[in-house]
């Protein structure tokens, strides 16, 4: 565990992908490796796991291991953030505790949505988990949950002392954070995007703290982000326009990409995507991929050794 401060959520916070064998069981050689390998490619921070992690298709032993390994693997290096999503507030405050006792600087969750929750059950869910909690807790505003509005987000920020910070996701996102860092309380500390860095210059711009992408491409994201806070903006631009085909290629098969990608890089054993949900690459896609990925060889600074 890191020692907790403002500062220290800000940058690029990459979400490893869960490694599985090919017959979908946890390939826990390849989680330490993902995990060493989105340090040392300059993350700023890790979350683990989450929506880009399959979190979804993960039995509650898994998330405890994979909670633990994360600890052990990041020991202090960047700060972590355990993601305690559940489909109860009991599930998730579980999820959360565990989180908290191995080590995590801090946690974030959608508000648990399989019911569709009101507003009232939202407010009760994050002050149960904000009096089970000591570490910071954010709120992961996307429209795959509960679409939170602005002045709910504000009024949950003001009402629990842990809860000050957001990953702002899905339509107007960019607005909607905007509010949230303009608000005159200043119950909102920090706010980070999402979308796979696709705005992350735009989001700079608009005073957020970060981002919080698929962690393969650590070594390009962690640049692009070094780049504005030195004050290139050019630089970055770069950079990130050379991402762009990436970023749309990654839009049609999400997890799938994500997985090639690291499999390629020489950091985890299998692309394998845990069912359902795997979606197929044809010799068409690979052909593309192989593309694309030749065009940013230089930008990809970390390599297998």
């Amino acid at each position: 565990m890191t020692t907790n401060s403002v500062s220290q959520y800000r940058g690029i916070f990459g979400i490893p992908a869960t490694p599985f064998n090919e017959d979908e069981t946890l390939d826990v050689h390849s989680l330490e490796s993902v995990l060493n390998f989105s340090v040392e490619s300059g993350c700023h921070g890790i979350v683990m796991p989450v929506m880009a992690s399959e979190y979804q298709s993960l039995t509650d032993v898994e998330r405890r291991k994979i909670f633990d390994v994360t600890t052990k693997i990041v020991n202090g290096r960047i700060p972590t953030v355990a993601g305690v999503t559940g489909v109860s507030n009991i599930h998730s405050i579980e999820l959360a505790k565990y989180a908290q006792d191995a080590g995590f600087d801090s946690v974030i969750t959608m508000p648990p949505h399989s019911l569709t929750p009101s507003n009232s059950e939202n407010l009760t869910y994050f002050d149960q988990l904000n009096a089970a909690l000591k570490i910071p807790i954010w709120i992961q505003n996307h429209p795959a949950g509960v679409s939170l509005s602005a002045p709910q987000v504000i009024q949950i920020c003001e009402s629990f002392e842990n809860i000050r910070y957001v990953k702002q996701e899905g339509p107007s996102a960019a607005h909607v954070a905007t509010a949230l860092l303009e608000q005159e309380t200043y119950s909102v500390e920090g706010v980070m995007g999402g979308a796979g860095c696709k705005y992350l210059i735009a989001d700079y711009n608009r005073g957020m703290c970060g981002n919080m992408p698929a962690s393969h491409y650590g070594d390009i994201h962690s640049k692009i982000w070094n780049l504005l806070e030195q004050g290139d903006e050019k630089g970055a631009r770069e950079i990130h326009t050379r991402m762009a085909p990436l970023n749309n290629f990654e839009s049609l098969y999400g997890t799938r990409a994500f997985k090639e990608i690291l499999y390629r890089r020489g950091v985890i054993t299998s692309p394998t995507v845990r069912s359902p949900g795997n979606k197929h690459l044809d010799k068409y896609d690979m052909h593309e991929l192989n593309t694309l990925l030749a065009s940013i060889d230089d930008l990809m600074t970390w390599k297998a050794q």
